[in-house]
């Protein structure tokens, strides 16, 4: 098998059937795993299922191993890759933290071999970050805290000012009264986090007038602080996972005949409105009688119209029901999908905005509408769907 192939199966956003098994299988070896290395802490379970916590275990190693020669056979045929020698690229996978942690996934097993040592098989929790590959919100952590640095480290330093001015107040107000608890800055550092961050575990409690008022307002500012640094992340979260949306739906938009020919400033514009959505075959898009509430565009697949005379096969770059939209009529009839297929949604609301906004895309829809209306009323039977793409009235 050639190293691009094998670069595409790996993928995480593969849609090749061995792709979608691969991460399939991927996924239950590692919730086998981690349920292994958590079931051999158990005292009982490992005395009397040793053999079998044991079998999984080096079953689940030597998948992460093979996944990781894989990888790393597969490593210049990676497009961040394509300027650089084969042995540049996989010391550049090497070096990267996906590539670090799935060399550290492949170690457990052989570790426990070379050692002997049971407890080796607590390394098997490394196992856990193998989930981050496949989760685009946690990849893009990082660069979340990384763009949000700055006023990330400003709230940082509140948080360590309030720290310290709180440990230091309570200590003039109660190390008489609690010697014991707050005889010493440091010993009040403790209950000054356990009170910025709303924990309050009841071993520290100022007894004096003025210390419980300090406490009270101490709170206060650590809700204060610990919002204000949610907020930050939440917001950056947010921005990067509708970075990411956009994105991947340029990527599926451009590939498409209908909208390759318009423009990237079109096609920046439609990428905001379309919903892109993976459908595996067989599966019913929309159903005879439904209300028309959105429009859609094949970027991969194909999909099957079932008419009454014969069924009509649709594919890459067609469309259908558009005009269930522009006359309101229920749909007649049904779309089922022929093989997986990536399918970008338009719903009705960003249908009539766009019709608005882009009087050339408008122009088009209405013309293939037009043509598709005149065919269904001359040949109610035969007409009822065009090639160029819908459910007509549907």
């Amino acid at each position: 098998m050639q190293r691009v192939q094998l670069h595409e199966i790996m993928r995480p956003e593969s849609q090749a059937r061995p792709g979608r098994l691969l991460r399939l299988l991927h996924h239950a070896m590692t919730v086998a795993g981690i349920g292994v290395v958590l079931a051999d802490s158990v005292e009982e379970w490992r005395e009397h299922y040793a053999a079998a916590l044991g079998a999984v275990f080096y079953l689940v190693s030597a998948f992460f191993a093979a996944a990781f020669l894989v990888r790393l056979i597969a490593a210049p045929a990676d497009p961040r890759a394509a300027h650089h020698s084969p042995w540049q690229a996989r010391w550049s996978y090497l070096a990267s933290l996906g590539g670090v942690f799935d060399l550290l996934a492949a170690l457990p097993g052989p570790l426990r071999l070379a050692t002997g040592a049971p407890d080796a098989m607590l390394c098997g929790i490394v196992w856990v970050f193998k989930f981050v590959r496949y989760a685009p919100g946690l990849a893009g952590l990082e660069r979340v805290v990384r763009r949000a640095r700055q006023p990330l480290f400003s709230v940082l330093l509140g948080f360590l000012v309030v720290i310290l001015a709180s440990a230091s107040l309570e200590y003039l107000f109660e190390r008489h009264a609690e010697p014991d608890k707050f005889g010493s800055i440091p010993a009040a550092l403790w209950w000054a986090i356990a009170t910025v961050t709303t924990t309050g575990y009841g071993d520290s409690v100022p007894g004096t007038p003025p210390g419980r008022v300090l406490a009270g307002a101490v709170m206060v500012c650590g809700i204060l602080v610990l919002a204000l640094s949610s907020g930050i992340l939440a917001t950056g979260f947010a921005e990067e996972m509708r970075r990411y949306a956009f994105l991947r739906t340029w990527n599926i938009v451009a590939k498409v005949p209908f909208f390759r020919q318009v423009g990237a400033s079109v096609i920046a514009e439609v990428a905001w409105l379309l919903r892109p959505l993976n459908v595996p075959a067989g599966a019913v898009v929309v159903r005879r009688g439904e209300p028309g509430d959105c429009m859609y565009f094949i970027a991969t697949g194909a999909v099957e119209i079932r008419l009454p005379s014969e069924p009509l096969r649709l594919g890459d770059g067609d469309f259908f029901g558009e005009i269930a939209l522009l006359t309101g009529t229920p749909r007649t009839a049904t779309v089922v999908t022929v093989e997986p297929s990536t399918l970008l949604r338009l719903d009705i609301v960003e249908f009539r905005d766009l019709m608005g906004r882009r009087p050339d895309l408008a122009r088009v829809i209405l013309e293939a509408a037009g043509r598709r209306i005149e065919a269904s009323v001359a040949s109610p039977v035969a007409g009822s769907e065009q090639r160029l793409g819908s459910d007509a009235p549907a």
